[in-house]
């Protein structure tokens, strides 16, 4: 996609769908992939506390990711002015992904059981 934006983009929107492919696409998509598996260790905790966020949220945040590297071209280029309509539906999906990712996290050391109790016989 860089290589299409430098010699095509006008207004940004395939710069900007580059950008985001690569933070959202990649990057975050790894953090919240492998951090649910990794954090709690590091954090003393024993597991993650929901299993249902941690496999739901590895799939809305890239599919919001994918409506938006999709539909920001179209928008800003001027192709397809119903693009527009479709860039808060995936910033939507993309914070959803985030949220369920802080949230749990967030109840997993709140309520986790910790990896350094004692077990008991």
């Amino acid at each position: 996609m860089s290589i299409w934006a430098a010699f095509a983009d006008q207004y940004g929107g395939i710069w900007g769908a580059s950008r985001h492919a690569l933070t959202v696409g990649f990057a975050a998509t790894m953090v919240f992939s492998i951090g649910p598996r990794i954090l709690p260790h590091f954090g003393g905790v024993h597991g993650i506390f929901g299993k249902a966020p941690h496999v739901s949220q590895p799939v809305v945040a890239p599919v919001g990711c994918t409506l938006r590297v999709s539909s920001e071209p179209l928008a800003y280029e001027g192709l397809l002015p119903f693009a527009w309509k479709v860039l808060p539906v995936s910033g939507m999906l993309e914070l959803s992904g985030v949220l369920l990712f802080a949230a749990n996290l967030a109840l997993t050391f709140l309520l986790g059981r910790s990896a350094f109790a004692q077990s008991r016989a």
